[in-house]
């Protein structure tokens, strides 16, 4: 590929004034012509091949920051993400972060990450605001999330993913999670457990963790299983330590729970690392399921049971509903609840005799 020739400005992007002094013609003709407007201005064919010519040579391409402007468009959507952190090895972010990238493709969209948060509330929101993107993605905002009341009161097109707005304002998209701990309180009901154990990180403020073992216990008590306050174990996923801790005492009460209900795959798959370092027979002794439907790196051979959310279907109708904020063919607020299966798995069975 030739080397592009530098403009009279050095290494710049090539104007339309630097192509127009190159081919000996007016700005007004090169900017018909790279707008394919030429022949309807009858400007001749010699003239049309130099400027792209030149044009070529040049590396010329148009400002779309400009273009934007003009269009009222930008094709780029802005992806937020809440907890305002991305730590390592984070299998559940990587995998929505990979569905919402294809989906927005699918869609003609780029997506923009936002990942310096060191700007104030208000910096942030008119990066958000300032014309960069069509649209925000907000993935799991907490309900007091400073952002929030900016975002109520603007003309931005906002989705929020996982997380519903209390104040009805801001459209949204959250999996069943009630259906989801409805299957699984079924299902625990239907294999016989009656002594039932549930993590979480509840100490740490999360409301997912604490949404989910809030509902499960409820639901587990309209089906007559109660589940005591000591099993109700917060647990910290960040490490490995809180899950050894956890299952230990668990299974060291008088008459142990047979099954655990783990908050999150990573923490799920936790459990069973320690059970199979500590030949604990999953799930002879006592049976383990998760929520979000992923297989987290482990050296166990089990397939862990877990609600299983679909996040490429998420992704799409996530973007589809967000595009349609965009063009007006919907208007807010709109909310939707995905739909969620609980798998089996192999970590869920009848409790010991």
């Amino acid at each position: 590929m030739p080397q592009a020739e530098k403009t009279e400005k050095g290494n710049g992007r090539s104007t339309l004034k630097d192509i127009a002094g190159r081919a000996g013609v007016s700005v007004s003709t090169v900017s018909l012509v790279l707008a394919g407007k030429a022949k309807d201005r009858r400007i001749s064919g010699d003239v049309i091949d130099r400027v792209q010519q030149v044009a070529g040579a040049m590396d010329y391409s148009p400002n779309l920051l400009i273009r934007s402007l003009q269009r009222g468009r930008t094709h780029v959507l802005s992806f937020m993400n809440g907890f305002r952190q991305r730590s390592e090895n984070d299998l559940y972010m990587d995998l929505l972060s990979t569905a919402l990238e294809r989906a927005a493709g699918g869609a003609h969209y780029d997506v923009l990450v936002c990942c310096d948060f060191d700007k104030s509330d208000e910096d942030m929101y008119r990066h958000l605001n300032g014309g960069r993107s069509d649209g925000l993605l907000f993935f799991a905002p907490a309900v007091d999330d400073p952002l929030l009341p900016y975002l109520r009161t603007s003309r931005l097109p906002v989705v929020l993913i996982n997380r519903e707005d209390t104040e009805g304002i801001l459209s949204s998209i959250i999996d069943d999670t009630t259906d989801g701990l409805r299957q699984v309180a079924d299902t625990i009901v239907e294999f016989g457990h009656r002594r039932v154990a549930l993590l979480a990180n509840t100490d740490w403020g999360n409301p997912d963790a604490r949404a989910r073992v809030s509902i499960l216990r409820d639901l587990l008590l309209q089906r007559g299983i109660a589940v005591p306050d000591k099993w109700v174990v917060s647990t910290d996923d960040t490490t490995t330590h809180d899950a050894q801790v956890a299952v230990k005492f668990l299974l060291s009460e008088p008459e142990p729970p047979t099954a655990i209900f783990c908050w999150h795959d990573r923490l799920g798959y936790q459990v069973l690392e320690y059970c199979s370092r500590n030949n604990i027979s999953v799930p002879d002794q006592v049976s383990i399921i998760g929520y979000d439907g992923l297989h987290w790196p482990s050296s166990t051979h089990h397939t862990l049971a877990s609600v299983c959310v679909d996040m490429q279907a998420l992704a799409n109708t996530t973007i589809s509903l967000l595009n349609n904020l965009i063009e007006g063919t919907e208007r807010g607020p709109v909310k939707l609840t995905h739909p969620v299966k609980l798998s089996i798995g192999t970590t869920i069975a009848a409790p010991p005799a």
